[in-house]
């Protein structure tokens, strides 16, 4: 198991859970119900696809500001460099978590039959159908006979093959619970493809202008959709996003201020502390203390 794979799974779960985890290398991780410390307000960045399949219970997450309530059947995935959140589950909660690194995952060479990343930005969150859910869990099951034999000379190539496989048959349920969704306006599809937008260049750019130039829209139009549609002002969209970087780098790292000012493309540690002051409500350094105090 890598470094990050090892270091997220041992900050996450308690040291009393009772889960059992199937790992092979740096490659992929299928943990079978753990349990978590749940840290109310400590957003993440994920640095893997992660699968999460809840089957009892109910919890809820957040992927990048937005929220999600797992019911049993629910199938949910988060991709490399979505900031996830766990909220809240209840006591029976259980469920079966699939980590896999992107090395991993583009060794699949599953090309354009199956685009895992539109289809999972716009929908990261399915709650299966009956067959649906029988295929995950016989892929599961075949992942977690196989990661044991550690003298099979071809584990990692099967796992391959079996989850190529599992993702080109479950493309089809993604695309058919998009398409049970074509209800949506065109304020929601404006809303849907600004988000998306940010989502890829809040780092590099907090201008509004940006937006609507690659939109083709005007940024008084823009605003009036995503304002109408989400009930949050475009701009509140990209402050969340900046912010919720910057909080989770203030909380999961030890990532210097003006470090995280950089990596945030703020020119200068003065700069970003006025703009995480006024988003927040209190400077970056009084969050982070305020954070390590709990």
């Amino acid at each position: 198991m890598s470094a990050t794979l090892a270091k997220t799974i041992s900050g996450y779960i308690s040291a009393g859970h009772q889960g059992v985890a199937y790992s092979l290398d740096d490659e992929i991780s299928i943990i079978d119900n753990p349990s978590f410390d749940i840290l109310p307000n400590h957003p993440y960045r994920s640095p893997f696809v992660a699968a999460v399949y809840c089957q009892a219970g109910c919890g809820r997450g957040r992927v990048n500001a937005k929220t999600y309530d797992l019911e049993p059947g629910g199938f949910f995935i988060v991709l490399p460099g979505q900031i996830t959140e766990m909220v809240d589950v209840s006591e029976d909660f259980r469920a079966i978590y699939v980590l896999m690194s992107e090395h991993f995952t583009e060794s699949l060479s599953i090309g354009n039959t199956f685009d895992l990343r539109n289809i999972v930005t716009e929908r990261p969150y399915i709650l299966l159908e009956e067959r649906a859910r029988q295929a995950l869990e016989g892929y599961l099951a075949m992942c977690m006979n196989i990661i044991p034999i550690e003298e099979h000379p071809h584990r990692l190539e099967v796992l391959r093959l079996l989850t190529r496989a599992f993702f080109l048959g479950m493309g089809y349920f993604l695309h058919d619970q998009q398409r049970g969704d074509k209800g949506q306006t065109r304020q929601a599809d404006i809303t849907s493809e600004f988000i998306r937008l940010v989502e890829s260049h809040y780092r590099t750019n907090r201008d509004l202008t940006f937006y609507a130039d690659r939109m083709g829209l005007t940024t008084k139009y823009l605003s009036t959709v995503v304002k109408a549609s989400s009930g949050k002002s475009a701009v509140a969209w990209i402050e969340k996003y900046v912010t919720l970087d910057a909080i989770t780098q203030l909380t999961s790292t030890e990532r210097t201020i003006k470090q995280i000012a950089y990596d945030l493309n703020f020119p200068s540690q003065s700069f970003f502390g006025k703009y995480f002051a006024r988003v927040v409500g209190i400077s970056p350094a009084a969050y982070r203390e305020s954070e390590r105090a709990k």
